[in-house]
């Protein structure tokens, strides 16, 4: 818990979060006004789904970076 979160546009994590929750919303916003579809949930689970995924492997790559300039 000794890392900071940095809730501003300069962490990558905060800017990716929004490239996908932004386009996200819309398409949900469209498929729940003009359709008859029980499927909003999908694309919510899909945005979640690769926002994590995308991060597991960033914050890995950080820590490997990590590891070698502190060797």
């Amino acid at each position: 818990m000794s890392e900071r979160f940095d809730l501003s546009f300069k962490n990558k994590e905060v800017r990716v979060w929004f490239y996908l929750a932004i386009p996200t919303f819309i398409i949900v916003s469209i498929i729940i006004f003009y359709t008859e579809q029980n499927y909003q949930f999908i694309p919510i689970l899909v945005f979640w789904m690769i926002f994590y995924i995308w991060r597991f492997f960033h914050r890995r790559k950080q820590k490997k970076e990590q590891r070698t300039n502190s060797s």
